[in-house]
């Protein structure tokens, strides 16, 4: 299993789960979990092949050009009217020329081609890197609108490389996408076995997803129909709250009957319904911290075991019906806000040392 997941995480029984890759120094494995916020690559709908490379060598003044006018004009309102443009890009050094050898190009402009408006930025690095730009487009009526990245003009000797250009309307940069990414290709389920639907989630500023106290959630159709009696399992999650104030939730399973639910929130006292457990006070103060937290319950069958970070937390008998739904991120009017980067369901009943072995795989990634 790659390093989001962690390297010696418990595996056996996982039947869902999703790994955002947030809490890796590195961030290079996320895209194996969480390619990133649904969005739509502009030049890509227009027909580009934006993820082939590009090059350049002076005098030519090369240049690789879409017209994406259609695309923003149908898109584009006061509203809607920001967007990020992209690409990775690097260059051969050459001496002479005004530049010195840092002239920025490649360079990627989007503009009107009255050159009424436009907006560019270059890369000038020796190795392939990254670059990105967000910008406010203003209303392109009557206007065609084109992407060029332009390759080392005559002024500028030396040969430019740049691939994966990217302009779509977004208000933060997010990971590429040669085409469009959906709100079902945004989380990815670790056993391929489930969509995720991330439609009523929100992005922080950094394209990671979210959960706003309003209207967040991640109705997962997990579970609907088991009985934890005759059926036991196991979920664990990596929890971090952004407020310490309201009755908040980040997991809800609804059962049939009264007081016949499994819900779990995010505080220091051990209190609940007969079935499972809610780990919160329910008062006005709320979730006690805004720290990440590793939690695991365990539903062996007549008993439901809250772990925190590793440590028993407390336990609770329980009879049980048949659950209807797994919802992640709460439930009306107990809305979780703040993160939950990972969250997984075993088809299993963890032991307490297996608890412990992944808490201490989570614990330096989440500085827990």
């Amino acid at each position: 299993m790659a390093t989001a997941g962690g390297p010696h995480i418990k595996r056996d029984g996982l039947v869902f789960g999703y790994d955002t890759g947030y809490g890796v120094a590195d961030n290079t494995t996320s895209t194996l979990y969480y390619p990133g916020k649904p969005t739509e690559n502009l030049l890509a709908l227009a027909g580009a092949d934006s993820d082939l490379e590009r090059a350049g060598q002076a005098p030519s003044y090369t240049y690789f050009g879409v017209d994406i006018t259609s695309y923003v004009q149908s898109r584009w309102s006061t509203s809607n009217n920001i967007l990020v443009q992209s690409f990775e890009g690097k260059r051969d050094y050459v001496g002479g020329g005004t530049g010195g050898g840092n002239d920025g190009y490649p360079r990627m402009y989007v503009y009107f081609s009255d050159w009424s408006w436009s907006s560019s930025f270059g890369i000038s690095t020796y190795d392939w890197s990254y670059n990105s730009q967000t910008f406010t487009m203003p209303d392109p009526t009557g206007k065609n609108v084109f992407m060029n990245i332009y390759h080392m003009n005559s002024q500028n000797p030396g040969i430019s490389y740049s691939r994966n250009h990217s302009v779509s309307f977004d208000t933060i940069d997010v990971p590429y996408t040669n085409g469009s990414r959906s709100s079902t290709q945004s989380l990815i389920d670790l056993t391929k076995t489930t969509n995720i639907d991330v439609s009523n989630v929100s992005f922080d500023s950094t394209g990671q997803p979210t959960f706003d106290g309003t209207d967040d959630i991640l109705n997962t159709g997990l579970l609907s129909g088991r009985n934890p009696t005759t059926d036991p399992f196991t979920i664990e999650s990596i929890v971090k709250s952004d407020t310490t104030s309201g009755a908040r939730m980040w997991l809800d399973a609804t059962s049939n009957g009264t007081n016949q639910r499994l819900y779990c929130a995010h505080a220091a006292t051990g209190t609940g319904n007969p079935m499972g457990i809610q780990n919160s006070a329910w008062s006005s103060s709320g979730v006690q911290d805004t720290n990440f937290h590793h939690y695991v319950i365990v539903m062996d069958g007549s008993t439901a075991t809250l772990y925190n970070n590793g440590v028993l937390h407390s336990t609770k008998s329980y009879s049980s019906y048949e659950i209807q739904a797994l919802n992640v991120g709460g439930r009306a009017g107990y809305y979780w806000n703040g993160s939950i980067p990972v969250f997984k369901l075993y088809d299993d009943v963890l032991t307490a040392q297996e608890v412990q072995q992944n808490y201490n795989a989570y614990k330096n990634r989440f500085n827990i």
